[in-house]
């Protein structure tokens, strides 16, 4: 499993006492290939919906995923290695010209493609795609640097051999930051592990949610009111949304397919988000090259909205960015971001628009 990916970071910039948004810069890592390495900050013209270079960071090179803490200007990237993966931790400049190494770290494992801040923002939780591992760093309370020493979290009952057979993909932090939830994609298992936060450590999982053999698991998202949970299936082409209860457990309420009646090709989901509302979810084909939309109901069950091709190839992620109703669409295989307006509704339109870069699969937002 090879990742490069593209990070994508905001700045709003207000006009007009407040009233406009104008240009918007992006913070943009690209997979290393052909040439080209690290992190490019572009920036973005609601007017035109145009995409312009500023200029590259090369300090990461297989930039998988990353967060930024606009109160402070840390940000944490993943050095996706598929032998053995590092998490790296850097200052940000509030201008985004520079980017200062904070701390490199091993992530414990091969191919880290995830990172979840916990809620007092004192550890960061890596998944890393080979060995099914995932590190919790603890960090430094002044500079925000990780420390080494991670606790390392697998998969409980089981002989280390059969880690292999397991992908953790995504992990996050539930909304009342007790339990650390991990999405094994190839044991086919959702885990919820309990966490202390005076100590800051985790305990023994247990499985919140088991999907059916093969479907692949591979991100899950909460409801922004916290009663439900959607999990987007790779292999399956599905998305299944639980129920929450308060011991962490997931019940399963409704399958629905990512993918329309007709499609006979091959497709693998990737990536799924909810919007502030909690009305809408979207999420993307690999294959079928699409965005797929579907209404929440109040009872948490999902109505398909709208299946809108991406116009590229190989769309592994996407940014939602509500504050200038758009969304931005990373085609790792064409080699473009595309751009695409949201309407009131949450139905998409596209532009025409897309801006060229090497290889682009991760989008990041800057509140």
């Amino acid at each position: 499993m090879k990742l490069i990916s593209t990070l994508v970071f905001a700045a709003a910039v207000m006009l007009g006492g407040g009233a406009a948004l104008a240009e918007t810069r992006y913070l943009v890592g690209t997979y290393s290939a052909d040439g080209h390495k690290g992190m490019s900050l572009l920036k973005f013209d609601a007017a035109t919906d145009r995409f312009t270079a500023v200029r590259t960071f090369a300090d990461v090179e297989n930039a998988s995923f990353a967060l930024h803490d606009p109160k402070t200007g840390r940000l944490y990237v993943t050095d996706e290695i598929e032998s053995a993966g590092r998490v790296g931790a850097y200052r940000l400049s509030p201008d985004g010209r520079t980017l200062k190494p904070l701390a490199v770290q091993p992530s414990e494992a091969g191919a880290p493609c995830y990172l979840a801040l916990s809620p007092d923002k004192s550890r960061l939780a890596v998944a890393n795609y080979f060995g099914d591992v995932v590190a919790v760093f603890r960090l430094d309370p002044a500079t925000g640097a990780i420390q080494p020493g991670p606790q390392v979290l697998h998969a409980a009952g089981e002989p280390k051999t059969a880690f292999e057979a397991g992908h953790a993909h995504w992990v996050q932090w539930s909304p009342e930051g007790d339990r650390l939830y991990v999405s094994d994609l190839g044991h086919d298992e959702i885990r919820a592990y309990p966490y202390d936060a005076r100590s800051g450590t985790v305990g023994a999982p247990t499985v919140a949610a088991t999907l059916p053999k093969g479907s692949g698991p591979r991100h899950m998202a909460f409801h922004p009111k916290g009663r439900f949970a959607y999990v987007v299936t790779e292999y399956a082409n599905t998305v299944v949304a639980f129920a929450r209860a308060p011991d962490g457990t997931l019940t399963a309420l409704q399958t629905v397919s990512t993918l329309p009646a007709d499609f006979a090709g091959k497709s693998q989901a990737a990536h799924l988000t909810i919007n502030a509302a909690g009305d809408v979810l979207y999420m993307s084909n690999r294959g079928h090259n699409s965005i797929a939309s579907f209404r929440i109901g109040a009872d948490g069950l999902l109505t398909p909205l709208q299946t809108i091709a991406t116009g590229g190839d190989w769309p592994r992620f996407f940014l939602l960015d509500e504050a200038r109703k758009r969304l931005f669409v990373a085609h790792q295989r064409s080699n473009d971001i595309a751009v695409f307006r949201v309407a009131a509704d949450g139905r998409l339109t596209a532009t025409g628009k897309r801006f060229e870069m090497s290889r682009p699969v991760m989008l990041v937002p800057l509140p």
